[in-house]
């Protein structure tokens, strides 16, 4: 059109200049002509540059279209009302609608209704601010299919009409929703067993992740614990111990191992603990993953089924050693008893009345020596049954022990032994008093067996403080090792001639250990062959004052 106009206007000034040609106008006339012509040429370049220019554009509307259509994400252009004015391809397939049942809609209906809220909230807020806002919400489609999108909502101006738009883009976040929703659950798992589970770095050491059972168990928290490395929780746990590790156990990737390890908790307390390893990938990370289960309690029951059984081999250890001693320690005196009688029966009117003295005394030293096994028979029978009851008191041990060093007396003396009470004079204490002459009485009398013609045996103590040490204390043959170490021991139990051929039952010590041990107290024994023997074992002291 404008090249038409052109020509026509150039043909009315060409016009013109006929009327008043002159000769000496030919070359002008001449000139314009061809600046008419070359304007010509020009604008029809510039015709040819728009029509090229403007296929351009068509192209790009059409790639732009496309890209709007295709991307894989939908757009919406919703009124200020929410009524959807436009949507791309992937709306519709999103929304599983046709174009034409979308646009018209109120963009509203196609969110769940737990979600009306929170876009109603979002909507006004981008209204209000114009900023770019982003949610997520959960999309109910044309045919009831549910999933979760990520809104990106922004204003948008009508140039024409100047309303208030919102520019909409919706990203399907289904599948990360149910990846987040699997790892709530696995979290969940995790945090609900009692096992502790650790995730370590291989290379580094340091936490990479634990679960509530390894914080609350171990006391640390997991932000803590996601700032450490092995060796910070536990100085064992030193290159060398880790190098060791994964070289004798983790040397292997997916392979299962076992160990048990002693841990210390963050406030101080030591468990027991067994950890099952694996040496993994994930995605190119390499990682161990450690399970460690709290074993102090079944170590404690291993322990204790130990003791029982140790127990119950001592107790079948003593009902042998009791059945030994009543078929043969029972069967020597009544044999010696039998003897005797029947001699003196037999040969009474025979005998004279010296020979009847002599078989009398050996009567009565057998009727003795049965007495006192059976009486030290009968208190460790009670006391392995607990039948001998524990009745603390508050007494005088230098008075207690004066008194029974009266009744040894006549026995030492035979010896030419001298006893001696060191014990002081004023010290009192909180113990069964009966079996405490017991123990002392057995002590003793164990001393003077085993000490020479004109030796001594001296009790003494000392006291630190509420505990006080009896120690008996001779200058006797002594001991050794070898002896020393079957003294307590029932199934052990070790029994020999005192220095003027005196029997014993071999019961008498493992009685005092079973009282000392039942008053609370420990017996220890210090001995060497030819340099006398000490006992030891200790009380509970009374702060007894007579004068308060």
């Amino acid at each position: 059109m404008k090249h038409e106009r052109l020509r026509l206007e150039a043909e009315r000034i060409i016009n013109e200049l006929k009327k008043k040609k002159k000769p000496e106008d030919e070359v002008s006339s001449d000139k314009i002509v061809h600046e008419l012509q070359v304007y010509q040429i020009e604008l029809e370049l510039q015709n040819e540059e728009l029509k090229r220019s403007s296929e351009e554009l068509d192209k790009s509307h059409k790639r732009f279209t496309d890209l709007f259509e295709h991307a894989p994400i939908g757009y919406f252009l919703l009124s200020e009302s929410f009524s959807i004015l436009n949507v791309n391809q992937s709306a519709t397939i999103m929304l599983n609608l046709a174009k034409g049942n979308i646009i018209g809609k109120a963009f509203p209906k196609f969110i769940h209704p737990d979600f009306q809220d929170i876009f109603y909230f979002l909507s006004r807020e981008v209204l209000e601010s114009g900023n770019l806002l982003t949610e997520e919400i959960k999309i109910r489609t044309g045919h009831g299919e549910e999933f979760y999108v990520q809104l990106q909502c922004i204003r948008d101006t009508d140039l024409s009409t100047k309303a208030n738009r919102i520019r909409l883009v919706m990203i399907d976040i289904s599948e990360r929703k149910s990846i987040e929703k699997e790892l709530k659950r696995f979290r969940a798992a995790l945090d609900s067993t009692d096992d502790n589970i650790f995730l370590i770095d291989y290379n580094t050491t340091h936490f990479i992740d634990v679960n509530d059972s390894a914080s609350r168990n171990l006391g640390y928290s997991r932000e803590e614990f996601l700032d450490l490395k092995l060796v910070d929780i536990n100085p064992k746990f030193n290159d060398e111990f880790i190098t060791d590790l994964r070289n004798t156990h983790l040397n292997e990737m997916d392979k299962n191992v076992t160990i048990e390890l002693d841990y210390c908790k963050k406030d101080g307390t030591l468990v027991n603990l067994e950890v099952y390893l694996k040496a993994t990938r994930i995605d190119d990370e390499k990682i161990i993953v450690a399970i460690a289960r709290d074993i102090s309690e079944r170590k404690k029951n291993q322990n204790k089924l130990a003791q029982y059984a140790k127990e119950l081999e001592e107790i079948n250890t003593g009902k042998d050693k009791f059945l030994s001693i009543i078929s043969h320690d029972l069967r020597g005196p009544f044999l010696g008893l039998k003897g005797y009688t029947q001699m003196l029966i037999e040969e009474y009117d025979m005998l004279e009345k010296e020979e009847i003295l002599d078989y009398l005394g050996k009567v009565h030293e057998s009727s003795k020596d049965l007495y006192t096994l059976v009486d030290n028979l009968l208190k460790w029978s009670r006391l392995e049954l607990g039948k001998i009851p524990f009745e603390p008191m508050v007494f005088n041990l230098h008075l207690e022990l004066e008194s029974l060093m009266k009744l040894l007396t006549g026995i030492a003396a035979k010896k030419g032994i001298k006893l001696h009470n060191k014990i002081q004079k004023d010290l009192y204490s909180f113990a069964d008093r009966l079996m405490l002459i017991s123990i002392i009485q057995n002590l003793v009398g164990n001393a003077i067996k085993f000490t020479r013609k004109n030796g001594w045996v001296k009790v003494s103590s000392t006291t630190s403080g509420d505990i006080i040490t009896i120690i008996v204390e001779d200058n006797g043959v002594g001991m050794t090792d070898d002896i020393k170490d079957k003294l307590f021991t029932l199934d052990k139990g070790h029994t020999s001639r005192g220095t003027s051929g005196e029997k014993g039952t071999g019961f008498g010590l493992i009685i005092a250990k079973e009282m000392v041990k039942k008053m609370g107290g420990d017996i220890a024994v210090e001995s060497e062959p030819m340099k006398g023997t000490k006992f030891s074992f200790t009380l509970k002291k009374s702060d007894f004052n007579p004068a308060n």
